[in-house]
């Protein structure tokens, strides 16, 4: 995430400044449990066989992007961290990207690019707290922090339930063991984002029970700072038109579609149907390796190497272009090792 020096940010008091140090401080537990439970130094934090790998490794996922922020600017408290702390405005797309590479270095990166990421992202939050309308905050007290575990609980579970969705609306149905397989997992990246286990929902059942009351509490609203930034985002140079605005109604609850003004009369409804058969068809009809985003091809040729074997040709080609210029959904390039066989 970008953010930038806000003059008008106030001065953290002693209690805020204690607060921050108390996150650092907890943070470091959460580093351990991750090294503690990770798959391993070069798997990362889930490895090959995880459900969060085959989940993100598509990149249809993306589409989600939307949704979810809609979704965690509606509690107050974000919207006015992204409203006054970030570059949500002068740069959405660098923004964009530097958001995604962040996510796919925690989730496909070896096991010190995850925590690495973890840490910069942490670090970076650390800086973001400032003061709210009375009333407005997570426990009425004017003030926010994002690392806030209330917030981060939050942000975290609207993208959990976004990837179910997305994946199951555009690739394919997920069993309820596959969805108990994956929330398990999420209590990694719930520690990637400063969270111990104990501070989220213990199983499936008891998350979507605590993630349901949430959407219909009054916790959640859409004031005028979450209404301007939704502006900004459904009309920035990349985004402006109706096909995002339908995306995001099509993926949103019906109270969070109307709260934020999104279309969804017969004619969207229709164009929503057909454009989601559509895409689910032609992803579908494309092999795996051919629609996998870089990242995974780059997870993939690491773990090769190391084991060693010749990573595929689309891993190699990826990896190679990714060493020129900068490949949408990558970390980093692979340092390539020359097998014994081709040296001279």
């Amino acid at each position: 995430m970008g953010t930038q020096v806000n003059p008008k940010r106030w001065s953290p008091s002693p209690e805020v400044e204690q607060q921050i140090s108390q996150d650092r401080e907890h943070f470091r537990k959460c580093l351990d449990y991750l090294r503690e439970h990770a798959a391993g130094e070069l798997e990362g934090i889930y490895g090959p066989d995880s459900m969060t790998w085959l989940i993100y490794r598509e990149p249809v996922i993306l589409l989600g992007g939307l949704r979810a922020i809609l979704l965690q600017i509606a509690h107050p408290a974000v919207a006015h961290g992204v409203s006054q702390n970030s570059n949500f405005r002068g740069d959405l797309l660098g923004r964009a990207r530097r958001t995604y590479t962040a996510m796919y270095q925690l989730v496909f990166g070896g096991l010190r690019e995850a925590t690495g990421a973890a840490k910069r992202v942490h670090s970076l939050h650390s800086r973001v707290y400032g003061s709210l309308p009375a009333g407005a905050g997570p426990r009425g007290d004017g003030h926010y922090r994002a690392n806030d575990p209330a917030l981060q609980r939050w942000v975290l579970a609207t993208l959990i339930d976004g990837a179910i969705q997305v994946f199951e609306t555009f690739v394919r149905p997920l069993s309820i063991e596959e969805k108990r397989r994956y929330y398990q997992e999420t209590l990694l990246a719930a520690a990637q984002f400063g969270l111990l286990p104990e501070q989220v929902s213990p199983t499936l059942e008891t998350f979507y029970e605590w993630y349901d009351q949430q959407l219909a509490g009054d916790t959640l609203r859409t004031g005028d700072t979450a209404l301007e930034l939704a502006s900004l985002l459904f009309n920035s140079p990349f985004t402006r038109g109706q096909l995002d605005e339908l995306l995001t109604a099509g993926l949103l609850p019906e109270r969070w579609r109307e709260a934020y003004g999104l279309a969804w009369g017969p004619g969207e409804q229709r164009a929503w149907k057909l454009l989601k058969g559509t895409m689910r068809r032609a992803i579908n009809l494309t092999p795996p390796t051919l629609r996998s985003v870089t990242a995974w091809h780059q997870a993939q040729m690491r773990l090769a190497q190391a084991r060693g074997e010749r990573p595929t040709v689309m891993a190699r080609v990826l990896n190679t272009i990714d060493s020129y210029i900068d490949v949408p959904f990558s970390i980093r390039p692979v340092a390539v090792k020359v097998p014994v066989d081709d040296k001279d």
